[in-house]
């Protein structure tokens, strides 16, 4: 307990002494924020005095963050146009024309640009028909910023064969109908075309054997018993027969009941990723690999081959390889989780 003396000096000085406790225990009861030594600490972005313009040299999946484990929006194509706002570090802070938003990118993915036609940031035009279709163009093919004959439009070009996935039907400023992709980019109708959905029994050579056990709604039934076959099945009903390329060797096609996990229209395989270099015995680096859908973590999947033609007889690594009319077919009849059952 304070005693308060006579004097008004001494009376100042207590007080004062006073104010000078209260502040220390207050400002010890203030809680401090620091950041936990497990959280990583992100590059400050330093801007650029004059933003310049770059494209992409590699499809490439921009990021909320200047980080490899930020959140991922859209995958660009490579030739995709980006102005370089600043940088963080190894990363570079851009403007997507196209969305109108920011995002990072690494800066080893970028290379010299100009600035792109003013199509790049034309609003679209309204949706006549929503789609969510996947097929291929059938000619190389000028990919545009907004859907018009005008060259100033296209950015690059998509070569014939080359997997789309469509999203909408527009009308374009030419009145012609004209499709967008998974991109947001545009190709013309009449450049695309889509496997035939599944009708009547249509059978390459002879019927399949009856599997053992069936599944219900689409499924698909792999008999690996030489000459191999894969049958594309609605419930207990073929729908479609095809011969099939099976693993060999040590790296034979394994058997059980698997499903799709996830599907990539237009592929790159690299024997790396499942520890085989590339320029040793087995390597293989191939691009432009359609259709393919994974049924195993470890790589394995059904795919279009078209280096190949062992039809029926093992050939690869694993996989299913497939023609491509056959492959096209069952990337429309199957999907993420379609059963997929392998035996002899």
């Amino acid at each position: 307990m304070l005693n308060w003396p006579d004097s008004s000096r001494a009376v100042r000085r207590q007080l004062l002494l006073l104010l000078v406790c209260l502040f220390v225990v207050s400002a010890a009861t203030v809680p401090t924020y620091a950041q936990s030594a497990s959280e990583p600490t992100l590059p400050a972005t330093e801007p650029l005095a004059s933003p310049i313009w770059a494209l992409l040299l590699e499809p490439t999946a921009l990021r909320s963050q200047p980080d490899d484990a930020a959140e991922a929006f859209a995958t660009l194509r490579p030739l995709a146009p980006l102005q370089v706002l600043g940088y963080a570090g190894d990363w570079a802070y851009v403007y997507n024309p196209r969305t109108k938003g920011t995002a990072y990118v690494a800066s080893a993915l970028l290379g010299a640009g100009e600035a792109p036609s003013p199509y790049a940031e034309a609003d679209p035009p309204p949706v006549e028909v929503e789609l969510d279709r996947n097929g291929w163009v059938a000619e190389d093919t000028p990919l545009a910023f907004y859907p018009t004959p005008d060259p100033t439009a296209a950015y690059t070009d998509m070569p014939a064969g080359a997997a789309i996935e469509v999203t909408a039907q527009v009308q374009g400023d030419d009145g012609q109908d004209w499709y967008r992709t998974a991109d947001g980019d545009y190709v013309p109708v009449s450049a695309v075309q889509f496997p035939s959905p599944p009708a009547t029994p249509a059978f390459s050579a002879t019927a399949p054997v009856r599997p053992r056990q069936t599944f219900a709604g689409n499924w698909i039934d792999v008999n690996l018993s030489l000459p191999a076959r894969l049958t594309a099945y609605a419930g207990s009903t073929p729908v479609r027969s095809m011969l099939v390329i099976i693993g060999r060797g040590p790296l034979a096609t394994p058997t059980g009941t698997f499903s799709i996990m996830r599907r990539v229209a237009n592929e790159t395989m690299d024997s790396s990723t499942i520890g085989i270099p590339r320029r040793s015995a087995g390597g293989y680096y191939l691009t432009g690999v359609l259709f393919t859908q994974y049924f195993l973590p470890t790589g394995q999947s059904i795919h279009y081959n078209y280096w190949s033609a062992n039809w029926g007889y093992p050939g690869s690594h694993g996989c299913l390889g497939l023609s491509y009319s056959d492959a096209a077919y069952i990337w429309s009849f199957a999907g993420v989780g379609t059963t997929v059952s392998i035996h002899y």
